[in-house]
């Protein structure tokens, strides 16, 4: 399976702007989607920053195939629901958030089911504002889907679903610090 001739065109493009100078900030790198690890780490970095740092959404548009989808379901005191967005809506509804408050979405474990160009990635996270913040604000479960269209790795989904005492995380997705899951 390869990508369409439309993804063709736009990877050229920003081959071509990135040569050229011209793509800004971009620092989107074949690294990015090497395999189904990176893809989701290049993720986690490209969204975390701290407050008044801009991030750098060429290279997040770059991370995800045409048509892509995340949805995310949260059960708070502020409210539950789903939320469901496309990559362009999420940088719309976070952008000025982020940077106004910074935003580190860090990954604690990651586990890959991968069989050829299909890959399932379950992918445990905290949430802080700063990097260096005593407790995380929160945690959560991210499962990515990904195909590979035989040149790299796409995401092509996301759901992810926040933490609560009535649902917490799986052990095997729990960070091991000295010999006990925290």
């Amino acid at each position: 399976m390869k990508h369409t001739f439309k993804h063709t065109t736009a990877r050229c493009l920003l081959a071509a702007g990135l040569a050229l100078g011209l793509a800004g900030t971009a620092n989107a790198s074949p690294r990015d989607w090497e395999s189904p690890e990176a893809i989701v780490h290049a993720l986690y970095e490209v969204i975390s920053a701290d407050a008044g740092a801009g991030r750098d959404w060429d290279r997040y548009r770059a991370l995800f195939l045409e048509g892509a989808r995340m949805s995310v379901a949260v059960d708070s005191a502020i409210g539950s629901g789903i939320m469901g967005m496309d990559p362009e809506e999420l940088i719309a509804h976070t952008e000025s958030a982020y940077t106004a408050t910074g935003f580190h979405e860090i990954p604690l474990v990651t586990r890959v089911e991968q069989h050829g160009g299909l890959a399932s990635v379950m992918s445990s996270f905290e949430i802080r504002l700063r990097r260096n913040d005593d407790k995380p604000l929160m945690r959560g479960l991210n499962h990515f889907q990904l195909l590979n269209d035989g040149e790299r790795w796409w995401i092509v989904s996301n759901v992810g679903v926040i933490e609560t005492p009535a649902s917490p995380l799986p052990k095997d997705l729990q960070p091991i610090t000295g010999g006990v899951a925290k």
